[in-house]
């Protein structure tokens, strides 16, 4: 299961696309032991964490608020498989939290720190069936591809954000591979057993990559249905209908240069609001051929915002399924790729194996002063209608370790400190953040 930590320390375009891998972490630990025409395989990961935030908390920026939180989150996986056949594949996750000031009844749809041993994944996989193209995967699963910007399991959260009750049709050829879905995300109660999908809420995803070019490539649909008749608009309270088509594209050149792109662009229907919305993000890096290879790179994320809020038009960009806490918006997750300009600088640096340095500077930016300051679950933190108070959201500098003692174990720790800008000190209390954690993972 170090692949977790490879996803977060640094990701791959195509980490999990296609299926590969599809619990987001390595198979290791009891491999092939044989039953009759099975062969079973069992691994999983122990993984604690202790997080001391200051001036913000789990339910966002708090100036003045402080909460520590002792993380614990065990993972049990076991697969059963036979060969050029159907596997059946069973994950458990137990997660709990101590030392906070928050409890269940403080997340009263889906605790993101605390669920009782449960389900998170239980499915059925059949690849290339009887040497076609063809195969399927049904039932309760993890989905991400790319770099998770996109669409991503958001493992580093306690419970982990995303799994689905999901139906998907494989289509794997020489020149493309395309993955069709349907499904219904997980939400996280202790009290409740199984884990239920949400209500009045339906997915539908068609993803593809096309192989064998000089650089990765991939496309992707999304149609969101919320038949709550909830969902608050400008022009009145409605549904939800809507359609975002975009793309990713990632290459090396010169053994030196990296660079990546993606484009997602919405339409449809907001409440009663028209929906016109866009997301864009470039990447470019340098990493020098020697001892360390240290790599310096920028990137710019933007997602757009609402110009009018009383125009019937809904201009937010909603991230679709993004890794929303894999460190893109900074460690302190306290932005979201929605109304938002963040121009980031990274650098880092490998003294050794089995030891890695991070470090970020972010320049947050509000892209329609009238809109709002979003959370990672697109909630509003702060508004200001008229746009008087700027754009300015703040500065946020992160630094990061991390430690592979072994194969099997791994430790991180890292600082990051948020200061205000113009807008935050605009529409209410306002001081600078801060966040400390430590974490260690055992994989077997």
């Amino acid at each position: 299961m170090i692949f977790l930590w490879v996803s977060l320390v640094a990701p791959s375009l195509h980490a999990q696309g296609n299926g590969q891998n599809p619990a987001g972490e390595s198979r290791s630990g009891v491999k092939g032991i044989r039953i009759g025409p099975f062969t079973l395989d069992f691994g999983g990961q122990a993984r604690m964490r202790y997080e001391s935030d200051d001036g913000f908390t789990l339910k966002g920026y708090e100036p003045g608020g402080h909460d520590r939180l002792l993380l614990e989150r065990i993972r049990l996986n076991l697969s059963a498989r036979l060969e050029k056949g159907p596997q059946l594949f069973l994950q458990l996750q137990d997660a709990h939290a101590f030392l906070t000031r928050f409890t269940d009844d403080d997340f009263p749809q889906s605790s993101p720190i605390t669920d009782t041993l449960d389900i998170r994944q239980l499915y059925v996989e059949w690849q290339r069936i009887g040497g076609s193209p063809i195969g399927f995967r049904i039932g309760r699963q993890q989905i991400s591809y790319g770099d998770q910007r996109v669409f991503g399991p958001g493992n580093w959260g306690n419970t982990g954000r995303f799994a689905w009750d999901a139906a998907m049709l494989k289509i794997d050829t020489p020149g493309i591979w395309i993955d069709a879905w349907v499904g219904k995300y997980l939400t996280y109660k202790s009290d409740v057993w199984p884990d239920r999908d949400i209500d009045h809420f339906l997915t539908f995803v068609c993803y593809a990559h096309v192989k064998e070019l000089p650089f990765s490539l991939d496309f992707f649909y999304v149609l969101k249905r919320d038949s709550s008749g909830k969902v608050a608009g400008e022009s009145g309270i409605g549904n939800l209908l809507s359609h975002t088509i975009g793309l990713q594209a990632e290459g090396h050149a010169f053994d030196v240069l990296d660079a990546s792109a993606t484009f997602a662009a919405q339409l449809g229907r907001y409440g009663n609001d028209t929906l016109r919305a866009f997301g864009a993000s470039g990447k470019l890096g340098v990493t020098l051929p020697v001892t360390g290879k240290p790599r310096l790179g920028g990137q710019y994320t933007w997602g757009s915002g609402d110009s009018n809020p009383t125009d019937g038009m809904h201009g937010t960009f909603d991230g679709v399924y993004g890794g929303r806490d894999i460190f893109f918006y900074g460690y302190l997750n306290l932005f979201f790729w929605a109304n938002l300009r963040d121009a980031e600088i990274d650098f880092s640096l490998e003294p050794q194996p089995a030891l890695a340095f991070y470090v970020e500077y972010h320049h947050f930016r509000l892209d329609q002063a009238a809109d709002a300051w979003y959370t990672t679950g697109l909630k509003a933190y702060r508004r200001d209608p008229t746009g008087r108070s700027g754009t300015s959201l703040g500065d946020e500098f992160d630094f990061r370790v991390v430690w592979t003692l072994w194969s099997h174990l791994e430790m991180m720790g890292g600082y990051g400190r948020f200061f205000p800008g113009g807008f935050v000190m605009n529409t209410g209390p306002a001081s600078p953040a801060n966040w400390f954690f430590v974490q260690t993972a055992y994989s077997w």
